[in-house]
């Protein structure tokens, strides 16, 4: 069980959590936006969905869960489904860019009543954030924003350095993952090997945690720098193996270093990556992050007038309010904010207050 800080940042129009090891790092981040609530399916949540076609090639079902997208069983899941009919399903996978929602049959007592249409019926029996963690403190406004901003920057970073010396260089793409370890200026021991081995285990580690703070699942290749003791290039695999588990909470398929150095490895995708998450069109994105930056200058600016100038589009979406934030960050820190709109493409939103 890991030591955590639970950081929460619960802004106007988007909610966020991070988790702090004890040294202060990031290796957990979850993005819900409130346009989302209600419309997207969460990992072991347990749906009633109805049963809607197969799939092409006979590879399983699509299933109807009354969402934007369709879920889907696999056909060897799903020996006894037929079209049409209403199902409880558990979701194994959330639904993420191109990837559609995975789910497996849920145990359900046949004396449950089933509903006539697709619907939610029952939430994860515990949160799945927490899984494996032990939360020993927790920040909220000011301080838990700070941290969740700071986690969301670094899992972000395309290159991360290496305690000692060292990076990593972390590429995502639609196949897979692949992760660079460089010994860029770390100075160490004098024998090769001896060096190689320190820089691999610390690289080990850290791609762990990225791994778990970016939410990376699917196929990942690190390439770590090479070895030549088969012995040293063992107990590099089984230390990545261990940060994985010990991060993730859960194990996973990880295998022994190839003789150029890579290490292949299958991280079971549940949750969607915070990429995805973050992945607003842009012009509500530019809402979502004026509405933040609106209440963090009410916190610290009190009784003064907030003014905010968004893009025209940006303005459009905060028009209508259709989640609500309106009266929601007047209950907050009052009603003294304006809204300029601009002619220009969605972007930063400039915020600032006045006496």
């Amino acid at each position: 069980m890991i030591r955590a800080t639970l950081c929460i940042d619960d802004a106007v129009g988007e909610h966020r959590r991070a988790l702090l090891d004890p040294f202060g790092k990031p290796f957990r981040l979850e993005v819900e936006r409130w346009s989302e609530r209600g419309r997207r399916a969460k990992l072991d949540e347990i749906w009633w969905g109805r049963v809607k076609a197969r799939m092409p090639g006979n590879r399983g079902w699509f299933v109807d869960l009354g969402l934007d997208r369709d879920g889907i069983i696999e056909q060897s899941k799903a020996q006894a489904i037929a079209e049409g009919a209403m199902l409880a399903v558990r979701v194994k996978s959330e639904a993420w860019a191109e990837k559609g929602l995975v789910l497996s049959l849920a145990d359900m007592s046949p004396s449950v009543p089933r509903p006539d249409k697709p619907q939610l019926h029952q939430p994860p029996a515990d949160d799945l954030f927490l899984r494996g963690v032990v939360v020993v403190a927790t920040l909220r406004e000011e301080a838990g924003r700070a941290q969740v901003e700071g986690a969301i920057v670094e899992s972000g970073q395309q290159v991360v350095g290496l305690e000692g010396g060292g990076d990593l260089a972390i590429q995502a793409s639609r196949a897979m993952t692949v992760i660079d370890v460089d010994a860029a200026e770390r100075v160490g021991a004098q024998d090769a090997d001896a060096f190689a081995l320190d820089l691999n285990l610390a690289a080990a580690e850290e791609a762990a945690r990225q791994i778990s703070l970016r939410g990376i699942g699917g196929l990942l290749a690190v390439d770590f720098v090479g070895m030549k003791q088969s012995k040293h290039q063992r107990a590099v695999a089984e230390a990545f193996r261990k940060a994985l588990a010990g991060w993730l909470g859960r194990a996973s398929e990880v295998l022994e270093l190839s003789q150029l150095g890579v290490c292949e490895a299958a991280i079971a995708r549940r949750a969607r990556p915070v990429r995805d998450a973050l992945s607003a069109p842009a012009h509500e994105r530019e809402a979502l992050d004026a509405l933040r930056e609106i209440e963090s200058a009410g916190w610290t600016a009190r009784g003064s007038k907030i003014r905010a100038r968004v893009s025209q589009e940006a303005a459009g979406w905060l028009e209508t309010d259709h989640i609500g934030w309106g009266q929601a960050l007047a209950d907050r820190i009052g009603a003294r904010w304006t809204l300029e709109p601009q002619d220009r493409p969605p972007g930063r939103a400039e915020v600032w207050s006045t006496e």
